[in-house]
């Protein structure tokens, strides 16, 4: 069996994607060099629990590198690789973001492009990379093939993706996921006890998807337009007019999703 090349890899931050990204690469002997503008608590976690080697400066990031992996919020990302000065000509600079263009790097470096993994992230986590997608996009075919083959070393499902269809994608997970949330916030609120009470049903929400649509999936009084029970739960929400106004919108997205009216 060939041996797979262990890599130079930069990572720039120390935030959840960033610790995740890290910890899956290591665990594969890549060589990882963790930056971030500051010191601080998570940075020092890269070095103690990770072995990673770290710098809390931007101007001091090696420029031989393999790869470069800018984590840090997209409102930041090409400040921080406008102040690279990346020397290896074979390198390959990217961003994690869903949102971002792959463009945006301009002519910082030959190869650059997009790595990003259809994922939430929190730290203490325990992730499997390999049920992970991940979404690629690079400048060139030679950065492609270089970035296609690390992302087939953490995962098992890559997709080859241009900008538009993944900004489509990271729209989807928002929905899926951000939004979702939310109103988990708000059913925590509303429930008035614990909230792992509603956790048997959250899975079992989830798992039907595995055999079916989201369509086919749906149950509740919307779906079944039962006012009764509808008029009964608005009653409740009278002193909540966000949650009030939310709850007739989504019951009249489930009654046209489920009978086009």
């Amino acid at each position: 069996m060939q041996k797979k090349t262990a890599h130079k890899i930069v990572i720039i931050g120390c935030g959840n994607v960033a610790w995740h990204l890290a910890k899956v690469l290591h665990g594969f002997g890549h060589s990882l060099f963790i930056y971030n503008h500051k010191q601080n608590a998570a940075l020092n976690d890269f070095k103690t629990r990770l072995n990673c080697k770290t710098q809390a400066s931007l101007n001091k990031i090696i420029g031989d590198a393999d790869f470069y992996f800018v984590c840090v919020s997209d409102s930041f990302v090409f400040e921080v690789t406008k102040q690279l000065k990346i020397k290896n000509p074979n390198a390959v600079l990217l961003h994690t973001s869903g949102s971002l263009d792959s463009v945006d790097f301009g002519d910082t470096v030959y190869g650059h492009g997009v790595f990003y993994p259809l994922q939430t992230f929190s730290k203490k986590d325990n992730l499997e990379w390999k049920e992970i997608p991940v979404i690629v996009e690079t400048s060139d075919e030679i950065s492609q093939q270089k970035t296609v083959a690390l992302a087939k070393q953490i995962s098992n499902t890559v997709l080859q993706l241009k900008y538009k269809e993944r900004l489509q994608l990271h729209l989807a997970a928002v929905f899926a996921n951000n939004f979702t949330n939310a109103l988990y916030v708000a059913a925590s609120d509303l429930s008035k006890t614990d909230f792992k009470l509603l956790l048997p049903l959250i899975k079992q929400s989830v798992s039907k998807l595995e055999t079916l649509t989201p369509l086919q999936a749906q149950t509740g009084p919307a779906k079944r337009n039962n006012e009764a029970v509808m008029k009964k739960h608005l009653a409740l929400l009278a002193k909540k007019s966000e949650l009030k106004k939310i709850y007739k919108q989504l019951s009249k997205l489930i009654l046209k999703q489920q009978h086009g009216t």
